[in-house]
């Protein structure tokens, strides 16, 4: 089968590149190769382009070209504020997050809890939504960095993070608001500042740029330390030759993202309805938090007396890519945390499937994953 006749439905794990990103990846590498903390012509060409890169995604976020710094992806971000704040010689310090972040957080957490600190978890209702005033319930006096995502990468549900960030300074001012917004910079408008998150977490690849890179968000009023050492790039807040070409396709993808954003976003909100209608019309199914706000790429269902491995195997061989949940726990034997959080019944917790659309959503695609999931669902039962 080729690639152009099969449906990819998994954009929530990684999205292939928009041709302007992979064109400015080219074109960058050829006169961006240098190392850009050289101090030659070539040195000074690939400097210019990184800091160009930096305002132009910026200003997409309405943030100061000082407050992004540029990381592997996502996962470095959500480790960096999570872990560097805490202070060996200080153990009465807690972090509060809640109990379906993203396994990159998750860990971080686990990081926390392991060299003597306190985590605390605000619980996530059986809609896949953290309450507001449980999440803020944990913070106190000692609370140094608070995480909550902005919407969850496998049900979609959008997390009240405006809502807890107007409140959370009341309680402690010097807590720091961090914010897994990775998902989110797919089908949300995110302003760092007006939603009041000081730190948050951005990966490229989710947008159509490359992977492996991806940028923190950090508050002017912040100066994190260094997580990697080894050199003074990055404003000698990370160290390592920095990947510019990278960095410019980075640049290059949010800034199209940005200009199709109503377009490309109404699409995949049409597509998932028509797709959640003729599956609910035709099969016996449940899809998770359908009454919530949830983001419009991603749609979590459960099949009824359908095991998903199977079904996810069989829609593969049928044309269709889809996935179990998040791409960081794929292979894992265990049921999701995050359906596990949510108090999924045990008999169905093994029946879920994720379809997320993406920029490359086209009219038709929601129809047509609907007649494949019908098709092989209907074969199994």
């Amino acid at each position: 089968m080729k690639n152009q006749d099969y449906l990819y439905l998994d954009h929530a794990a990684s999205t292939p590149m928009r041709k302007s990103a992979l064109d400015k990846y080219i074109e960058a590498e050829s006169y961006g190769f240098a190392n850009s903390s050289g101090g030659h012509k070539l040195s000074r060409d690939s400097k210019n382009l990184l800091e160009d890169s930096r305002e132009k995604i910026s200003e997409l976020f309405n943030a100061a070209p000082g407050e992004i710094v540029f990381t592997s992806g996502g996962t470095e971000a959500d480790n960096w504020t999570i872990k560097s704040l805490f202070d060996s010689k200080r153990l009465n310090e807690n972090l509060v997050t809640s109990n379906i972040e993203h396994e990159a957080v998750l860990a971080s957490a686990d990081w926390v809890s392991s060299n003597g600190h306190q985590t605390k978890f605000a619980k996530s209702d059986k809609n896949g939504l953290v309450n507001k005033n449980e999440f803020l319930k944990q913070i106190d006096e000692n609370t140094k960095v608070a995480s909550l995502m902005w919407g969850n990468n496998e049900t979609g549900v959008v997390q009240p993070v405006k809502e807890v960030s107007k409140e959370i300074k009341s309680i402690n001012s010097s807590t720091l608001f961090h914010s897994d917004v990775v998902q989110g910079i797919i089908s949300d408008n995110i302003d760092f500042h007006n939603s009041g998150i000081e730190s948050g977490a951005l990966s490229a690849h989710k947008i159509g740029g490359p992977k492996g890179v991806g940028a923190m968000f950090i508050n002017s009023k912040y100066k994190l330390p260094s997580f990697l050492h080894g050199g003074k790039q990055e404003l000698e807040r990370r160290a390592g030759t920095v990947d510019v070409p990278g960095i410019a396709a980075f640049a290059a993808a949010l800034e199209e993202q940005q200009s199709k954003f109503d377009e490309e976003v109404g699409l995949m909100k049409d597509e998932r309805s028509i797709f959640e209608e003729k599956i609910k019309n035709s099969l016996d199914i449940k899809i998770v938090g359908e009454s919530m706000n949830r983001l419009p790429h991603i749609s979590n269902i459960q099949f009824k007396d359908i095991n998903s491995e199977v079904l996810l195997i069989q829609l593969d061989l049928n044309g269709l890519g889809v996935s179990r949940g998040s791409a960081c726990a794929s292979g894992a034997q265990k049921p999701s945390h995050v359906l596990e959080a949510m108090n999924i019944n045990p008999k169905f917790i093994n029946n879920h499937l994720r379809f997320s659309f993406g920029w490359t959503t086209q009219i038709g695609d929601g129809s047509r994953a609907a007649d494949i999931v019908i098709k092989a669902a209907e074969e199994m039962i």
